[in-house]
């Protein structure tokens, strides 16, 4: 699908600026036509997420659409943005949610000087509280990496991107129709590269990852581009955050090595 242009008008909401595009969706700024506007309309702002449905898309962006589609709404509290409404697969997939303002993970990774160890502590229990809010919920993210992770103002850490999710109360489409590991090669733990999904202690190994980056400036495994290169790191130790980085101190350099344990029983 062309990327829309704005003032285009989709079930009621008007389309105005395109604030994402990336490899599996579009992401648009969205409001209500004033003609169309529900009495009990949410007072948030919101945005439209159309996934990329081209002739060189894998069939992974539409059931990612669909497992979005499913666990979203059922999702609630502060950490995930609230489900407004949905087309579907027939006519034109959408998923209309509220905006949530603030700055990605990867806004501290682009910082030029390391890092406060404070810094990286308040960042690492926000994402860890956000997670563990999912996991009450019956939901493992999956595919936590710092564009999913935004960080408000308040401190507060909001997750994003439920596509690859998996909810103990719905079908894992995903586990059905694909045969290979999905999630993000950087991040991604090791039960998940043998197809093992559903646990959340696959999302304490991504949160590992991407404090380990916070503190040091590099991935512990480094980035591998193909499914080898991701099994042979399975078993892989990275080194120690203090022989990167020596003031990094005992207690978070033992949570890091903790959640990075190859053994998801160990973290």
């Amino acid at each position: 699908m062309k990327k829309l242009t704005p003032g285009t008008e989709i079930d009621g909401f008007v389309v105005e600026d395109c604030i994402h595009a990336g490899g599996m969706a579009h992401i648009y700024s969205v409001r209500y036509a004033p003609t169309t506007r529900p009495a009990a309309a949410p007072s948030f702002p919101m945005v439209m997420k159309i996934p990329r449905m081209t002739a060189g898309d894998g069939a992974e962006n539409i059931v990612s659409f669909e497992m979005e589609l499913q666990i979203l709404p059922a999702l609630h509290g502060p950490h995930v943005p609230r489900f407004v409404a949905a087309g579907d697969l027939v006519r034109l997939p959408y998923l209309v949610m509220e905006h949530m303002t603030g700055h990605t993970l990867q806004h501290w990774l682009d910082h030029p000087a390391p890092l406060a160890i404070d810094t990286i502590a308040q960042l690492g229990a926000a994402m860890a509280q956000a997670a563990h809010s999912l996991h009450q919920q019956n939901c493992c993210h999956l595919d936590l990496k710092p564009g999913n992770v935004i960080i408000q103002d308040s401190g507060n850490a909001v997750l994003l991107d439920f596509g690859l999710s998996c909810h103990a109360h719905y079908p894992d489409l995903l586990a059905e129709e694909l045969r290979k590991a999905v999630g993000s090669p950087a991040w991604i733990a090791p039960e998940q590269i043998v197809g093992v999904r559903g646990d959340v202690r696959s999302d304490i190994f991504a949160i590992g990852v991407m404090l380990y980056e916070l503190t040091t400036g590099e991935l512990p495994f480094g980035a591998p581009a193909t499914e080898g290169g991701m099994r042979q790191r399975m078993w892989m130790a990275p080194t120690p955050p203090r022989a990167l980085r020596a003031d990094v101190p005992d207690w978070l350099q033992e949570i890091i090595l903790r959640c990075l344990e190859p053994a998801a029983a160990q973290r």
